[in-house]
């Protein structure tokens, strides 16, 4: 048996650099997705009345997405998962390629395990009902309707994308660097199961980044006549839910910071690039232009304090 005294050294700092990493990266990756191809088709926002804008559904548009996301879901599910053998000890720390990924071995709360899944819950009802409460009223149940099919095709690729790369990446999760007396006596800390192997990236990550990106992009498309109270505010609920799943997910020693950075970056990736591949119908039939930069720039700042926020909140557990 290995000397346990040779681990590293597992604490709060260790935790507090870790979440500071994927603050850092989800934001940066907001910021530059979110920005990207906006110069060229950018126009100025508009004082008029809320006017009803949805998306215009095309089958050359929706066939394709769906279809990827379904090939890569049946790939991801018959992709065979590399279990390794557990030891007592748990697997060793230095096999680990990151120190801030090293520094979070040690956490295990199952209180954070289970808000996970409430966080992650509320975050994917929330783009549908920012959609649903910011229409005007008399168009509230169709738009909120044709959203949820574009909607559902970026879960669809987000979630396809995440099961590829689990079952290609066979990454163990945190906990299994534990002594088999430090584990949680639950379920969800199995070493002996497929999932204990599936580590990268983190699924909560993506699903929620996905809403999160998605909510701010088709708000900012579909509400050129709002303020920037309203712009800040309705991508800062998004960031929070999306942040604080994400540092929840870590705090329960399901996975890794580096899991929860590439989660956010395939989550937003897709959040934001569905919208941005339809073209949305505005008053008199007409297609709209896509936000302003300095729309966009407001909605990211809203974005970015909602997951500082949201990883912070995290930290509490």
């Amino acid at each position: 048996m290995r000397d346990q005294s040779s681990r590293p050294h597992v604490g709060v700092a260790g935790m507090r650099t870790g979440l500071s990493v994927l603050y850092v990266a989800a934001a940066r990756a907001v910021v530059c997705l979110a920005l990207f191809g906006v110069p060229y088709r950018a126009q100025a926002q508009s004082d008029a009345p809320a006017q009803s804008v949805h998306p215009e559904l095309r089958w050359r548009i929706e066939a394709p997405l769906l279809a990827a996301g379904a090939a890569l879901l049946v790939v991801g599910k018959n992709l065979s998962v590399s279990r390794k053998s557990v030891p007592p000890e748990g697997l060793d720390p230095s096999d680990v390629q990151w120190s801030f990924d090293r520094g979070v071995i040690g956490e295990r709360s199952t209180r954070a395990d289970t808000q996970s899944d409430y966080f992650r819950d509320a975050a994917l009802a929330y783009p549908m009902t920012l959609a649903f409460a910011s229409q005007p009223s008399r168009t509230r149940v169709s738009s909120t309707l044709r959203r949820s099919l574009m909607y559902g095709e970026a879960l669809l690729v987000a979630e396809g994308l995440s099961k590829v790369i689990k079952g290609s990446a066979d990454r163990p999760r945190p906990f299994t660097y534990l002594p088999a007396n430090q584990r949680p006596n639950n379920p969800a800390y199995d070493v002996a199961a497929d999932y204990a192997f599936q580590s990268m990236p983190s699924g909560h990550a993506i699903s929620t980044f996905c809403a999160a990106g998605f909510a701010m992009t088709d708000h900012l498309i579909s509400r050129p006549d709002a303020s920037w109270k309203e712009r800040v505010g309705g991508a800062f609920v998004g960031g929070f839910l999306a942040g604080t799943t994400a540092g929840l997910r870590i705090e329960a020693g399901q996975h890794f910071p580096s899991d929860t950075i590439a989660g956010g970056l395939i989550g937003t990736a897709t959040g934001v690039a569905v919208p941005l591949v339809h073209y949305y119908i505005g008053p008199a039939d007409r297609r709209t232009a896509l936000p302003s930069g300095r729309a966009w720039r407001q909605a990211i700042l809203g974005e970015t304090v909602g997951i500082a926020v949201g990883i912070l909140v995290a930290e509490t557990y």
